[in-house]
């Protein structure tokens, strides 16, 4: 296993990634190897809360029915309190998050303002492989919600919206890009050794 002394992992990370890019499967790998970095997946807890039912849930799940992303100021307000539970010590791994360029700009303020720095990881993987992969998944746990017409649909919102944000990060020379379709044991190493030369840098 390529390895990482952990005294060197002094950035929060970004994870980007198409649908079933393995962005998860990565993050789990790495939070394994490196347990000071905390994880957060906004759409994990959001999907939580629809499972009583109130106003909040009732409006969360309004918007996912219709493959819209939800509003910014509830990604925030859960930003917020993920920051505030972190410890002096820990690094963040997101994922999902920021998902837009409104998003964007208030991370960037926050890591500015708390004086920390970061870095994105784009797990890259083409639009006609993600559907492919979405299809299979679609056929063998018979999701009957998963057409190609609900995917697409999901995949451009990605496009319009959070891929700005990728090339943004890639503007300001705080993006690596992994190729995602290949094994997963050659993603993560492939992961460990950009990070390695990124934190040399």
């Amino acid at each position: 296993m390529f390895y990482i002394d952990i005294i060197t992992m002094k950035k929060d990370l970004v994870f980007f990634g198409i649908q079933w890019s393995g962005k998860w499967t990565q993050a789990d790998l790495l939070l394994k190897d490196f347990p000071n970095y905390k994880y957060l997946e906004p759409g994990q807890i959001f999907r939580a809360l629809t499972s009583n039912k109130n106003i909040i849930s009732d409006h969360i799940t309004e918007r996912m029915s219709q493959w819209k992303m939800l509003d910014d100021s509830l990604a925030f307000d859960l930003f917020n309190m993920y920051g505030h539970l972190l410890s002096s010590k820990s690094k963040m791994l997101l994922d999902w998050f920021p998902r837009s360029l409104p998003q964007m700009y208030y991370f960037l303020s926050k890591e500015s303002k708390h004086k920390r720095d970061f870095i994105g990881v784009h797990f890259y993987l083409s639009k006609e492989k993600a559907i492919e992969r979405l299809l299979k998944r679609a056929k063998e746990q018979w999701r009957k919600d998963d057409t190609k017409k609900s995917i697409t649909k999901r995949l451009n919102t990605f496009e319009k919206e959070t891929l700005p944000v990728i090339e943004y990060f890639e503007k300001i020379d705080k993006l690596i890009t992994i190729d995602a379709d290949q094994d997963v044991n050659l993603i993560y190493k492939d992961l460990l050794k950009q990070l390695k030369k990124h934190w040399a840098m």
